[in-house]
């Protein structure tokens, strides 16, 4: 009580000075301004309009992505032409190495590929290397000067040849070819269809494993036949036979017969029958010329054999001898179909090598 008197009865109480808080105050609303400019700078595209009453109309523009063929429409037909060329050395180039990874090159839905159709991608890959075990040491170079193209709704179709060439061990052949391919690109850069158009100049011959080549060096004169081989060249069919029964039929190839053709006594004999038979031209010998002539021909249901043709030659009269000696030839024993002989088209190598 006596304080609180004292300090009633004191004049000078109320007098005494009280701290200014305007600097706090004035503090606390410049840092507000601060954040408040810092927010607008970092997070708001135009600051004037937050505080204007009106509302700003935007346009969205959207990129129209799902047809790359009618963005590039506007490129010349060689810019066309170079972005294909890189596209498919680069699809083959990868299998060369051993790459094959369909989401790389083929939509989710591959229309066709090869003779297949609607495939996923481990359909497609299931059928690439079942391929491939059937086509051993595959060399495979398309010709570039041959690509040409076309467009057809969203879709780019190139087609281009190539030469292929492998051994199908499940037949036992070497086989080489020229294959048109057409390849179908859709909108997204994928291959959606992929397959072979047209076969121009198929070689099938079987691999002769068995077969000495050292007998094909060349031969000034032919030998005398052994008389182990008498039995074998029996002569060929006579021109006076009915020429009706050698020729009618249906005409097989080696892959659509259950037994091919065989010279009489197998491979080995072959062997020794041209090696006895062949002379080397002196013209092919003069020039060095050595080398595999191909020679096509049937073997009729009969075993004689018709049709010669050079599928693939050398020159140099190598060509025309291989054809000359392949006329002396035995009956061979007739392909079979069905279990009955039957035509069958048959292709030989046969290798001219000079002597040391």
């Amino acid at each position: 009580m006596e304080q609180k008197f004292n300090r009633h009865n004191d004049p000078g109480a109320d007098n005494q000075p009280k701290a200014d808080r305007s600097l706090l105050y004035m503090g606390i609303g410049l840092g507000l301004v601060i954040m408040i400019m810092g927010y607008l700078t970092f997070y708001v595209d135009d600051a004037a309009s937050v505080f204007s009453g009106k509302e700003e109309i935007k346009t969205v523009s959207v990129e129209d992505s799902s047809d790359v063929l009618n963005e590039n429409s506007a490129m010349g037909d060689e810019e066309v032409r170079s972005s294909l060329i890189k596209f498919i050395e680069v699809f083959y180039t990868d299998q060369k190495k051993g790459y094959f990874d369909p989401p790389s090159y083929f939509p989710s839905i591959t229309r066709t590929y090869y003779n297949y159709h609607n495939l996923t991608y481990q359909r497609i890959k299931n059928i690439h290397w079942k391929r491939m075990a059937d086509m051993k040491n595959l060399d495979l170079n398309w010709i570039v000067s041959t690509l040409d193209y076309d467009r057809s709704g969203n879709e780019l179709i190139a087609s281009y040849w190539t030469k292929v060439s492998y051994f199908q061990p499940s037949r036992n052949l070497e086989v080489s070819a020229d294959i048109k391919y057409e390849m179908t690109i859709n909108e997204e850069g994928k291959i959606s269809s992929l397959r072979e158009l047209e076969i121009k100049n198929l070689v099938q011959s079987p691999r002769f494993s068995q077969i000495d080549t050292s007998l094909f060096v060349e031969n000034e004169l032919s030998p005398a036949v052994n008389s182990s081989e008498k039995d074998i060249l029996s002569p060929a069919v006579s021109e006076s036979e009915n020429e009706g029964s050698r020729y009618e039929g249906k005409l097989y190839d080696l892959g659509n017969v259950e037994l091919a053709p065989e010279y009489q006594g197998g491979q080995k004999a072959l062997g020794r029958f041209l090696g006895s038979r062949l002379r080397y031209p002196a013209r092919a010998r003069e020039n060095n010329i050595q080398g595999k002539v191909y020679i096509g021909f049937i073997v009729e249901k009969n075993g004689s054999l018709t049709d010669f043709k050079v599928i693939r030659g050398i020159g140099g009269g190598c060509d025309e001898e291989a054809i000359r000696v392949l006329k002396l030839s035995p009956l061979w024993k007739p392909g079979y179909a069905n279990g009955k002989p039957v035509r069958t088209s048959y292709t030989l190598p046969i290798t001219f090598q000079l002597g040391n």
